[in-house]
């Protein structure tokens, strides 16, 4: 993923609508969910791609506050890494995005962790067809607390035998058991 433009100034900066090409793999899993965020490596470093009806991102333009959170559950079969985005463009009715990080995958956590370290979270918004609409960057002031998490994330794994090891079903009871 590659991108040209520069930022702005605000709350969160935006980018010109540039391009952003999706790899084609990531293109193909993108075009089956209506609402999706997930952590993509980019040459900017990693970055929040998200996919959203084109009328929901129209709102976005502009200086919006974004709020960025971190969660670890510890599922006895995986523990899983949430992050939740909620935008403010309407105070009453956030725009909320979740994402989830597998430690045990080496590229998502590879990808938390680069997140850990940037001062900067980078959101790059895609409509139902794909088209890159907007970037948003947002300060990353929970960097520490990112390492920790992943940390601490790293102790839950390593205690649990690899065939117990399940992240989709613990993914899935921290989705049935959280609002977005």
């Amino acid at each position: 993923m590659t991108k040209e433009g520069s930022p702005g100034q605000g709350e969160e900066r935006e980018r010109p609508l540039g391009p952003w090409e999706l790899p084609p793999e990531l293109a193909e899993y993108l075009a089956g969910p209506e609402y999706a965020m997930l952590t993509h490596a980019s040459d900017q470093g990693t970055v929040y791609v998200v996919k959203a009806p084109g009328e929901e991102l129209t709102g976005l333009s502009g200086p919006v506050p974004i709020q960025v959170t971190h969660e670890l559950h510890q599922h006895p079969l995986a523990p899983v890494v949430r992050t939740v985005a909620r935008i403010y463009d309407q105070p009453e009715r956030p725009l909320a995005f979740e994402s989830f990080i597998n430690v045990d995958e080496e590229d998502q956590r590879a990808d938390f962790a680069r997140l850990a370290e940037q001062e900067e979270l980078l959101f790059v918004f895609y409509d139902e067809v794909l088209s890159h609409r907007l970037t948003k960057r947002v300060r990353n002031s929970a960097g520490g607390e990112m390492s920790q998490i992943l940390s601490y994330a790293d102790r839950v794994r390593a205690a649990i035998p690899d065939e117990r090891y399940d992240f989709d079903r613990a993914k899935a009871t921290v989705m049935a058991t959280t609002r977005l």
